[in-house]
């Protein structure tokens, strides 16, 4: 029996097979289905055990270990069986448990802040491809990523104003981000990193903003200065809404747990994530350009 590490980063085990037929389960299962394997081999007779994947990966979502009154050993997953002896699966679970490590980059070599342009401070790359976004499109960028991780299949195009960001998994175990004509592709080992890269260039664009403030006895009055100029620029969005006066509340409450003197760092970029997702999900359309557009001018320092 072979197994190897794909380039999607799923595991693939088979025998006689270029790789179109084989059982697949993703990296992180290894050990358990080492384990299963294990008891599998210690099991002399009439043992079967159903392993349920935790990764959407290969063509079904099961493994079956199985030992008949007779001693044959199979295992069975993705509309594939292979018989095997006893010492083929006690290798087989060594080497699952002996895997040599992904290289996955950190996840600043994913997301990386640049000086601020057009609203534009961070950017997206990998493979030598990247895309410019703004800080409201990092936030719902990477709340469709988290929504992905447990799916099939994901597609969900992100159009704010004229600008268009999809954010895309296919079957297997392959993410792309498209958006300005480029395409950005992460495959399953990175695509945790990129949503780490993501909120921490959240929160270093967020941080900066609060660094500007200043620690000296006025910083307090710049942050509320910061604030009031929310609130107003929140009453001319809404304008004559007739809940107008509710929305700029909530604006700028939420604005507070963002830029205030003694909120937490990490408690920041969640709030700010958090907001941005009320506003996408939750707001009428025509509100949420107008803000973003807000957002990517308060929450980051202009150069």
């Amino acid at each position: 029996m072979y197994i190897k590490i794909r380039q999607d980063g799923a595991l693939g085990i088979g025998r006689g097979t270029e790789g179109n037929a084989e059982i697949t389960l993703g990296y992180g299962e290894a050990h358990m289905v080492a384990a299963a394997l294990e008891k599998l081999a210690q099991t002399a007779r009439s043992y079967k055990q159903e392993y349920l994947k935790t990764t959407g990966v290969g063509g079904g979502n099961k493994i079956i270990f199985d030992r008949t009154d007779e001693g044959t050993i199979s295992i069975s997953g993705d509309r594939q069986t292979y018989i095997c002896t006893e010492a083929e699966i006690r290798q087989l679970a060594e080497k699952l448990k002996h895997l040599p490590p992904v290289e996955v980059a950190p996840p600043s070599d994913y997301v990386k802040k640049i000086p601020p342009s057009d609203g534009m401070c961070l950017v997206v790359t990998n493979g030598g491809n990247s895309i410019n976004i703004r800080l409201p499109e990092a936030a719902i960028i990477k709340t469709a990523v988290k929504s992905s991780i447990d799916s099939r299949f994901f597609d969900e195009v992100i159009a704010v104003g004229q600008r268009k960001i999809t954010v895309s998994r296919s079957s297997d175990l392959k993410w792309q981000i498209n958006g300005e004509g480029t395409t950005v592709r992460f495959t399953a080992y990175e695509i945790e990193a990129f949503v780490a890269g993501l909120h921490n260039g959240i929160l270093d664009v967020l941080m900066d903003v609060v660094k500007s403030f200043g620690s000296d006895e006025v910083s307090d009055i710049r942050v509320k200065s910061q604030l009031k100029r929310i609130e107003q620029d929140a009453i001319n969005i809404f304008g004559e809404d007739k809940g107008a006066k509710g929305l700029v509340r909530d604006i700028t409450k939420r604005a507070k747990k963002i830029i205030g003197i003694e909120e937490l760092a990490d408690e920041r970029a969640n709030k700010f994530i958090e907001m941005c997702n009320h506003v996408y999900a939750k707001m009428n359309t025509t509100y949420i350009n107008p803000l973003f557009d807000l957002f990517s001018k308060v929450y980051v320092v202009q150069k």
